[in-house]
């Protein structure tokens, strides 16, 4: 795999983390938005984001988490719900 083809497989990955940010999301699922294995998913994510996916998506639900806390009227416990936090 070439450099290139990493890099694509990352953005499809993010693209598809993006996207159902607000849903639980699994490594077969990254896996499959990628086009490879799981543990090769994981592998180039790491490599290329400098992260695993699943410490990326924390952090962007807790981002985008207090953005919502920060610029609407919402509950926590609504807000907590809706990024996915247990």
């Amino acid at each position: 795999m070439d450099r290139l083809e990493a890099v694509d497989a990352v953005e499809r990955m993010q693209e598809y983390i993006e996207t159902h940010l607000c849903e639980k999301i699994t490594l077969k699922q990254l896996a499959d938005a990628a086009g490879y294995s799981p543990w090769h998913s994981m592998r180039i994510f790491r490599d290329l984001i400098g992260r695993t996916p699943f410490d990326y998506i924390r952090a962007l639900r807790l981002s985008r988490a207090a953005l919502s806390l920060r610029d609407e009227e919402r509950k926590i416990i609504d807000v907590a719900l809706d990024f996915v936090f247990d």
